[in-house]
């Protein structure tokens, strides 16, 4: 196991907030995000929790610690903003991924007055951090709103940020792709159309009174390439009653696929939800043992009771089933 030096163990419990060790119900969060660190043989788990600040104290993003993906320890502060940074409140959905030996995490933030929503890079030597500003601003769509980038390498070497374009903009929200800089600072090029939510059959309109408008909500891509080659796109959005696996007509989570799995498509999506339990924004990653787990928040409404859930998935060869 590694050893944490004084310095790291300090940085990690620069936050205000008192370190527990609790079950993953009991954590307040949304759009959880597990990293498994090999290395350590530890969980890090990352999500929306600090996400707007409180009172004198800024907003931040927390992780939480764990052995066995039941008990975990925190929150520790991962990523506390330098003065001047421009993401200055909602503070939503990090995800952490290893590249070139380094831990980048790729975050919604909201700008200040006249500036639009987008998902930046942060860096760190170690996965719970200290994470640093790494890109200069959003890596998403300039001048537009987005949010819940990911991040994708495809076979060819080209290092991808996959993210949504919102539906408080376009009113159909998009899930688009860009192309980013080897060294992760920067996206280049036209962006790649992966889906417009209002295709889908299931789909039900979104509203927000308080901006008295309504759309077709696309969130949290996450990609995964199938054992036949196939690239396969977890999403979320709200379903019609009666309609999936459960017939909640809450949050959900669909699957469009890639049959030549590559960023460009063609694009087709499954007809059949992957899960409609008011439960989504969901990843996937592989416990020690290699087996394979969903990552989602459950439930999605009411507001306040979100708490992490993770369920074992089984590949097949064409996709994913829940077990």
């Amino acid at each position: 196991m590694t050893i944490r030096t004084k310095r790291e163990e300090t940085d990690m419990q620069t936050g205000f907030r008192t370190i527990k060790t609790v079950n993953a119900n009991e954590i307040h969060m949304r759009d959880p995000f597990v990293f498994a660190y090999g290395a350590e043989r530890k969980y890090y788990l990352f999500g929306t929790t600090f996400a707007d600040g409180c009172g004198d104290q800024d907003p931040i993003f927390e992780v939480y610690v764990s052995d066995d993906l039941t008990l975990w320890t925190g929150p520790y502060a991962a990523f506390q903003p330098p003065k001047g940074f421009w993401g200055v409140r909602h503070y939503w959905a990090p995800e952490v991924f290893e590249v070139d030996g380094r831990f980048y995490m790729f975050a919604s933030f909201k700008g200040g007055i006249g500036e639009n929503r987008g998902t930046g890079i942060l860096v760190a030597d170690h996965p719970a951090g200290p994470y640093r500003v790494h890109s200069e601003g959003p890596v998403t769509l300039a001048g537009h709103e987005c949010l819940d980038g990911t991040y994708y390498e495809d076979d060819d070497g080209q290092r991808w940020i996959v993210f949504c374009h919102e539906w408080t903009e376009l009113y159909e929200g998009k899930i688009k792709a860009l192309r980013l800089t080897k060294d992760l600072k920067a996206s280049y090029g036209e962006a790649v159309t992966i889906l417009n939510a209002a295709d889908r059959p299931w789909i039900r309109l979104f509203g927000d009174p308080r901006i008295e408008k309504t759309g077709y909500l696309t969130d949290a891509p996450f990609l995964y390439r199938a054992r036949n080659g196939e690239l396969l796109l977890l999403w979320s959005s709200y379903s019609v009653p009666n309609y999936g696996d459960s017939g909640l007509g809450g949050y959900t989570v669909a699957i469009a696929r890639s049959a030549n799995g590559r960023m460009d498509g063609p694009w087709t999506h499954d007809e059949r939800l992957f899960m409609d339990r008011n439960a989504g924004h969901s990843s996937l990653f592989r416990d020690f043992e290699n087996r394979l787990w969903i990552c989602t928040h459950y439930p999605d409404t009411p507001h306040g009771q979100e708490r992490p859930l993770f369920l074992p998935v089984e590949e097949t060869e064409n996709g994913l089933a829940l077990r």
